[in-house]
């Protein structure tokens, strides 16, 4: 059964002028150490950061709550498998939620086309009254 569904946009050059005001302060509240230093390696790295928030808001907007109940930006992290394929990684408050709603699969697909990042967040859980609170 779907429990969440959330899409988010970002402009790309949004972030690229948060970087360039913020720095590392920015990253460091945003992004996972290991985020932060895939996107590094990347020949782009303004597009990696700014898909992988698409895909931070994508997730907040799925269970519904944004950044209440005490997730952190942190909480959400987006890996790759070893085909490249992209996928959540949720972490502390992030994971408890997830538990706490039966939420048994996340599905992530992310597109980029300057100036834009679109990511889509799916959640897959047990078909049960109590997950659509």
């Amino acid at each position: 059964m779907i429990i969440g569904i959330g899409i988010d946009i970002v402009n790309i050059e949004r972030i690229e002028k948060l970087m360039g005001r913020w720095g590392d302060h920015f990253l460091g509240r945003v992004y996972t150490e290991r985020e932060i230093s895939r996107c590094r390696r990347q020949s782009r790295p303004p597009e990696c950061f700014a898909i992988r928030f698409a895909a931070k808001e994508a997730f907040l907007k799925a269970i519904g709550s944004g950044l209440r109940n005490g997730i952190q930006w942190t909480d959400i992290e987006v890996e790759n498998d070893p085909a490249g394929k992209p996928l959540l990684s949720l972490h502390r408050r992030a994971k408890e939620i997830l538990q706490t709603r039966r939420i048994e699969r996340t599905f992530l697909t992310l597109s980029h086309d300057r100036p834009f990042a679109v990511a889509h967040v799916l959640l897959e859980g047990k078909d049960d009254e109590s997950c659509n609170r």
